[in-house]
């Protein structure tokens, strides 16, 4: 071990420490391994402690109200289904982070997600979900094959978001918890040979990152032969999109391993994961419940493709109780028993891709969600790529005043260089049949 994992390490062991994250994964761990009745019995435990801490708040949905006279946990199950269920248009209108931290005195983190819809959605996490996230995340990690202080390549965005930079602060952290951030948005040679090196540098690696960076990326190694040692990189996972089979194939080609899927979104972080190759997603139960419904909101059975429906056990600060996320999936009939969804046998619709601009460049479409979280005027949008010329920003919101446009067009010209961009606000953006906004079109 190099003395900067050793002292990466002993950093991920204090900050365990400091957030009670051993707490939370044994808390994870043993819920795996509870009989069905115990489980369901626990889940609705906590399950009707956020019912009648929320349904109490004078923001509470009246549904909501009304279930704070359930006296008995096991009486949960035959109300649930019936409550409402909530959409990223109520985060947007109903729970503003900023007024409910104001009305209840709440301590914690707002923030905003751009999302696999492209709808840019506010949330506030109070301590206890940020140290449960924390944990989660984490959890995920080493269940996937990362230690603590094992160098970390995360093939994401340029320092996270785009026209931002990490502050001292954060410089400090993400060194020592041994992260090497790659630049994926904008994807090309140097983006390989940055992966490459650090990969040759350290006798084990991880190495996560959106899917489709990840397949150029090992794309670019094959195709090159410029393989790296064999044994160097222990373990991969993605984020942000769906896993391709051929994706998973072509990294194993590259690095040896293959890549892991693990689900999440800022919203609730990580969700679900893959332990190993070929096995189904396990959902990070207690401190979530998926339900998997149809257009009606009534119970997908089995192999049935439906709209993911997430709670949290854990967060006072956004009421994620039954919160479409946007995202659509199925179970098998082995990964769910009487105490509900243990796990998820596909996911779809998280796909974002790639786009090749008129100057050839290629850009990750991801890029978009996180351009677009940082304007609150943009409730929605989609972008075209016009006869592989020009792009055509479709937005849905308040519109902008002169010096956020100014703003939007400084990034959009420091990224997209030459590229003609037209705005354009709109009443609506078209769905597709199977209800989901799709961010990135290309027209002829």
């Amino acid at each position: 071990m190099t003395l900067r994992s050793a002292i990466s390490a002993a950093a991920w062991e204090t900050d365990a420490a400091a957030r009670r994250l051993r707490y939370f994964w044994r808390e994870l761990d043993r819920f795996q391994h509870l009989p069905a009745q115990v489980a369901k019995q626990k889940l609705a435990r906590r399950l009707l402690a956020q019912l009648r801490y929320f349904g109490g708040r004078g923001d509470a949905l009246l549904e909501w109200k009304e279930s704070t006279s359930i006296k008995a946990p096991e009486d949960l199950w035959r109300i649930w289904p019936h409550l409402p269920i909530l959409t990223k248009h109520d985060l947007q209108t109903r729970f503003r982070p900023e007024e409910m931290q104001r009305r209840f005195g709440l301590k914690g983190r707002a923030s905003s997600t751009g999302g696999s819809t492209g709808e840019p959605t506010p949330y506030f996490h109070d301590r206890e979900m940020l140290r449960a996230t924390s944990a989660a995340s984490r959890y995920c990690r080493m269940k996937m094959g990362w230690r603590p202080g094992m160098p970390t390549i995360c093939i994401w965005g340029s320092e996270r978001d785009i026209g931002k930079r990490l502050t001292l602060i954060g410089r400090v952290y993400s060194w020592l918890r041994n992260e090497h951030l790659v630049d994926g948005y904008s994807l090309d040679r140097s983006t390989v040979a940055r992966v490459l090196r650090l990969v040759r540098r350290h006798p084990a690696v991880a190495i996560y990152g959106f899917s489709s960076m990840l397949e150029f990326v090992a794309r670019q190694i094959v195709e090159d032969g410029d393989l790296p040692p064999a044994g160097r990189v222990r373990a991969a996972w993605n984020g942000g999109e769906m896993l391709f089979e051929n994706q998973i194939e072509l990294f194993r080609r590259a690095f040896g391993v293959p890549i892991l899927n693990l689900y999440g979104g800022r919203e609730l972080s990580a969700m679900a994961y893959q332990p190993r190759e070929g096995a189904e997603l396990t959902v990070l139960r207690p401190f979530l419940l998926v339900e998997i419904v149809r257009d009606d909101g009534t119970p997908a059975r089995p192999g049935e493709t439906g709209r993911l429906i997430w709670t949290s056990t854990v967060c006072r600060g956004t009421p994620f109780l039954r919160y479409d996320t946007g995202d659509v999936g199925c179970y098998s009939a082995t990964g769910a028993d009487e105490s509900g969804i243990r796990s998820l046998k596909e996911l779809q619709g998280r796909h974002a891709g790639l786009l090749k601009l008129p100057d050839s460049r290629i850009i990750n479409n991801i890029y978009w969600n996180h351009l677009f979280k940082d304007f609150p005027e943009v409730q929605q949008f989609q972008v075209a790529l016009v006869k592989g010329e020009r792009v055509h920003l479709r937005l849905k919101g308040t519109g902008f005043k002169a010096e956020s446009e100014a703003r939007l067009r400084r990034l959009l010209m420091e990224f997209l260089g030459p590229t003609p961009v037209e705005i354009s606000w709109v009443e609506k953006i078209p769905l597709t049949p199977q209800g989901k906004l799709v961010q990135v079109v290309r027209e002829e």
